[in-house]
């Protein structure tokens, strides 16, 4: 069975301080790749990069912000080369019901995951594409197939991201660049030291560290598109 190597592979993963983006930037870092993460704060993104390893290189970023995207992308290919995976993390969790949420409450949330991702995925392509390879990995949410009470701004950007994905693929696949979006359900962002199966038990986010780094490890030849992952909790 064919297996590719990532060692040496350039990635970034934005949202990496902390949750689900510090576990999928320490499983590449693990898998050999020279990796950028980013994050808001960057005492807190320091420490993180401190953390996963040596090949880590903390770029903060404030993800609603395109001058400082823009910024970003420039200082991470100076410093590392063209991406060849990019791993969009970052986003916000709020609620309110419609009646009670402000315009900006709407605008933080869906400019945080919605069009910074848009932001960051533009800023990064050009690379991708003089390379011809690549792989884009997208943080989506079942709350992106599923409406609930009180999330309407998240489902709202969770749903969007849904059909960027879809009409990023056929853009770029011409360019042997992968679009993959993970739908995880609820997660647990701790500590991974719990038991790996048995009753009531969420997805964790390592789990979806270890999925990432699975498809990136596939042909090119292979393209998973739409993934729902969901733990074993009732």
């Amino acid at each position: 069975m064919r297996k590719i190597d990532l060692t040496g592979k350039i990635a970034l993963v934005t949202g990496a301080s902390r949750g689900i983006g510090r576990h999928i930037a320490a499983a590449l870092h693990e898998a050999g790749v020279n990796l950028a993460i980013t994050g808001r704060e960057p005492q807190t993104l320091e420490s993180a990069a401190r953390a996963i390893g040596e090949r880590c290189k903390p770029f903060p970023c404030d993800q609603r912000n395109p001058d400082v995207i823009a910024s970003m992308a420039n200082r991470v290919a100076s410093e590392l080369g063209s991406l060849d995976i990019l791993v969009a993390n970052a986003g916000v969790y709020r609620s309110a019901p419609v009646t009670e949420m402000s315009l900006d409450f709407w605008n933080d949330i869906v400019e945080t995951n919605l069009t910074g991702t848009f932001l960051t995925v533009q800023a990064f392509l050009p690379g991708m594409i003089a390379k011809n390879r690549g792989d884009v990995f997208l943080i989506g949410s079942m709350s992106g197939k599923k409406g609930d009470a009180g999330t309407s701004a998240y489902n709202a950007s969770k749903f969007g991201l849904q059909g960027f994905a879809q009409a990023l693929t056929y853009e770029v696949r011409k360019h042997n660049i992968r679009v993959m979006i993970l739908n995880p359900s609820t997660v647990n962002t701790g500590a991974d030291d719990g038991p790996e199966f048995g009753k009531s038990l969420h997805l964790h986010a390592a789990d979806i560290a270890s999925t990432i780094v699975h498809l990136a490890t596939l042909p090119g030849r292979t393209l998973i598109r739409d993934m729902d992952i969901w733990g074993t909790n009732p």
